[in-house]
């Protein structure tokens, strides 16, 4: 899997090895620990909150008032949510001694873990028309009164603040252990 990737390297590792060490049948244990570990992500995108319970930083403003198809307003709401791809391709893979959640959306990383994108400087032709305040601005080619102009886009770079969704709460370590008891117990194990 591309993107991001967390691996469990804490208490709960220790816990978790004993329990596929005295487990008949790892694999299903393994899978059920999967299929935990990515509805747990899951409620991370939807309460917008990462592993720690620390909310996401809101939107910056200019992606909030960003007009999208249909002629409506981004909002702040939805945090990596707006066109669900991110969410929709989260995964799960188990065998009998590992269970992983991860993504093969290439901008997953950026999103986990944060990070700047270097924009390089563009020429470009745009569609520009002065507005009632005096002001130029961009608008669609064909727009009644907009005149068509080279424009140069200068160098920027873009922060993206890092969003959390993979991780391990302690409610996760609990609920991993729970899980691996629970299983021993309905198999019989001593």
């Amino acid at each position: 899997m591309t993107g991001a990737s967390i691996t469990l390297e804490d208490k709960a590792t220790d816990g978790v090895r004993y329990l596929v060490a005295r487990a008949t049948h790892p694999g299903q244990l393994m899978s059920a620990i999967a299929a935990y570990m990515l509805t747990s992500t899951q409620r991370r995108f939807e309460r917008e909150a990462g592993p720690d319970g620390e909310p996401w930083r809101p939107l910056s403003k200019r992606t909030a008032n960003r007009v999208m198809r249909g002629g409506r307003r981004r909002g702040t709401a939805n945090i990596l949510r707006v066109t669900t791809r991110l969410y929709r391709s989260l995964v799960t893979r188990s065998d009998a001694s590992s269970a992983e959640v991860g993504t093969n959306v290439a901008y997953a990383a950026v999103h986990q873990f944060g990070g700047q994108i270097q924009i390089y400087a563009r020429s470009q032709r745009a569609t520009l028309k002065k507005i009632r305040t005096g002001r130029t601005r961009f608008v669609k080619t064909g727009t009644k009164g907009g005149v068509v102009r080279n424009v140069t886009i200068g160098e920027h770079v873009i922060s993206i603040p890092a969003r959390p969704y993979f991780g391990f709460s302690e409610e996760d370590k609990r609920m991993l252990l729970q899980l691996g008891e629970d299983y021993l117990l309905q198999e019989g194990a001593p």
